[in-house]
């Protein structure tokens, strides 16, 4: 089963043209182009020769307030990044976002030229598509157990510290019985721009966070197995799924990087 998935190139199943931003940009732009793309990262490229150059991820473009509408990409974009060639087989990609902690892959030929774009989710549904079979069965063995989550009065700036202290791009968010009420992610902060933090600006708005968040997320049992939540993910294109026990009580979190690893070895 391993062998099928190595001869899967990330050629067959990479989106092509893709949506490309400059170091001189101002990052308005680029938040403006993430709001209504749904990307989460833009590759940086050289407008002459396409190569890469550095990557904008979400955070970074939230690292500023909109108000700041002279600051340029290249001022908080990462500058290290993992890439993926072509003829690359999908087990191999998935491997180096697993091991990253990156989410997408920019996909460069022999120049450096971007000339595709590779999601943890391409690669998840691609496994799911070919019924590749999971080598970790356990949702244990690959969720977060030690999730950071949110309740819905709580002030949206105090939700972005902890996503920036974390690392978790989105937190479930908890009535207060401790139920699973909602989640709330970097894209739904970016999508309200009155929402907007600044973490440089030192002000922020106070508001809730329900404000923001999606309401009644998809949510997976604990005793599911990886290969229903790696299927209930691409079925619903969402990246990050609340489990939960059977009470509706978190138990974790599991998202498609966590997915990837239930299919490496």
């Amino acid at each position: 089963m391993q062998y099928q998935i190595k001869m899967v190139s990330v050629e067959e199943v990479m989106s092509t043209d893709p949506l490309c931003i400059r170091e001189e940009d101002i990052l308005t732009k680029a938040q403006s182009l993430m709001r209504e793309t749904g990307y989460r990262a833009l590759p940086v490229t050289d407008e002459k020769s396409g190569r890469i150059m550095g990557i904008l991820s979400r955070g970074n473009a939230l690292t500023v307030t909109s108000r700041k509408t002279n600051v340029e990409v290249r001022g908080v974009m990462g500058h290290n990044v993992v890439t993926a060639s072509p003829e690359e087989d999908l087990f191999s990609a998935a491997r180096k976002i697993t091991e990253s902690g990156v989410r997408q892959l920019p996909v460069v030929n022999q120049k450096g030229k971007v000339i595709g774009v590779l999601s943890s989710m391409d690669i998840l549904r691609s496994f799911v598509d070919h019924g590749y079979k999971t080598v970790k069965k356990n949702l244990p063995e690959v969720m977060s157990n030690e999730v950071v989550s949110c309740r819905e009065d709580d002030e949206v700036s105090r939700m972005w510290n902890m996503m920036e202290q974390s690392g978790f791009g989105g937190l479930p968010v908890l009535d207060k019985k401790g139920k699973v009420k909602g989640m709330v992610t970097r894209m739904d902060i970016l999508r309200k721009r009155s929402l907007h933090i600044g973490k440089e600006s030192g002000k922020s708005k106070k508001t809730h966070i329900i404000k923001a968040m999606t309401a009644n997320p998809k949510t997976i049992t604990v005793d599911s197995g990886t290969l229903k939540a790696a299927q209930l993910m691409v079925e619903n294109k969402i990246i990050r799924i609340p489990v939960v026990d059977g009470k509706g009580n978190l138990e974790g979190l599991v998202d498609s990087e966590d997915l990837l690893k239930s299919y490496l070895s």
